[in-house]
């Protein structure tokens, strides 16, 4: 999820027909009418100037084309001609480079790459499983014998120079580091709660909450239904759900990594920590640094500005509902800040 707070003034003024025709004239003879289609079908799904599309409205787009069931083929095609497009807008400074094109959106794996890649990995476990049973015998006698013989003695005089014994760890420090492990634990879930709050999924049913509020009723797997409605005053059509509301690529993409097989509340929530972690600011959100965090995971969830049109005019807001929900799993640590 991407939406810039402004376009630079660096631009080039120029329409979108006129950046489209440009482009397509640096196409070979053969793509040409094929990259002047795909242009203007993203045009017109999208409703808005090129210089303001994000990261969201190309995965939206990528997602509806899944949903009508487009040949695969044509759909990398699509997507790698409108990927042309911007990287050519953002050379020619005609848009601003807001986009990460190295994020852009690919093709589904077919089932041929899934069986190999399945293959690969048996293979090497095989290997993996080997390789440890020939060498867990020898390290296994060289660990029993080290503990069956005793050192040798060393005879030691006391001197006046004779450093003093360290002290062991005491109780209290290692209560202190199970303290530091807890209250970590609960500003993540604090964090997670003001996620919620913004998205609007912060009711008792918001892990089965639509883009738009439906509702679905089955936590099998996401449920991949694109919902139109408008947003900040534009037209947005989205497959998010959940109450993290999730993409269905950025679903699929953690689910395979860590093997999911359903959209349950638990896996919504452990999706939504690595997603952070992905993003470098889960070390934040432990240490307590929430604007940190918020301008690391902004275009994650825009949602995040909605309460003042950017991130510091939010951040009060913010901050309010965060400390409000910290204060239900740590009252003490509010009262102290």
């Amino acid at each position: 999820m991407y939406a810039p707070e402004h376009l630079g003034s660096h631009l080039q003024p120029i329409e979108d027909i006129e950046l489209i025709r440009l482009w397509v004239e640096r196409q070979s003879h053969r793509s040409k009418r094929f990259s002047w289609q795909a242009a203007n079908r993203f045009r017109l799904f999208v409703e808005k100037p090129l210089a303001a599309v994000t990261l969201t409205d190309v995965q939206t787009f990528a997602a509806a084309m899944r949903v009508r069931k487009v040949p695969p083929r044509f759909y990398k095609q699509t997507l790698l001609a409108l990927k042309s497009l911007f990287a050519f807008g953002q050379q020619t400074r005609i848009l601003p480079a807001v986009i990460p094109l190295d994020a852009w959106p690919v093709r589904q794996p077919n089932e041929q790459s899934k069986r190999l890649r399945l293959r690969l990995r048996w293979s090497l476990c095989i290997c993996l499983c080997f390789f440890l049973g020939r060498i867990t015998p020898k390290l296994w006698g060289q660990t029993v014998s080290a503990e069956i013989s005793p050192p040798p003695k060393r005879l030691s005089i006391p001197t006046e120079s004779s450093p003093s014994p360290q002290p062991l760890p005491s109780v209290a420090a290692e209560d202190k580091v199970a303290t530091d492990d807890s209250i970590e634990r609960d500003r993540v879930k604090a964090f997670l709660d003001t996620i919620a709050a913004a998205e609007g999924t912060a009711s008792p049913d918001g892990y089965h909450t639509q883009y738009t509020g439906t509702k679905f009723a089955s936590f099998s797997d996401h449920p991949r239904e694109m919902r139109c409605g408008r947003r900040y005053g534009t037209k947005l059509c989205s497959d998010a759900a959940g109450r993290y509301q999730f993409l269905s690529t950025t679903w699929d993409r953690f689910a395979k990594k860590f093997s999911l097989t359903d959209f349950s509340p638990q896996n919504q929530d452990f999706v939504a920590v690595e997603l952070i972690r992905e993003k470098g600011a889960l070390e934040d959100i432990e240490a307590g640094r929430l604007e940190s965090a918020v301008k690391k995971l902004a275009y994650i969830w825009p949602s995040f500005r909605r309460f003042g049109g950017s991130v510091d005019s939010s951040m009060p807001k913010l901050e309010q509902m965060y400390l409000q929900n910290l204060g239900i799993y740590r009252p003490e640590l509010v009262v102290s800040h």
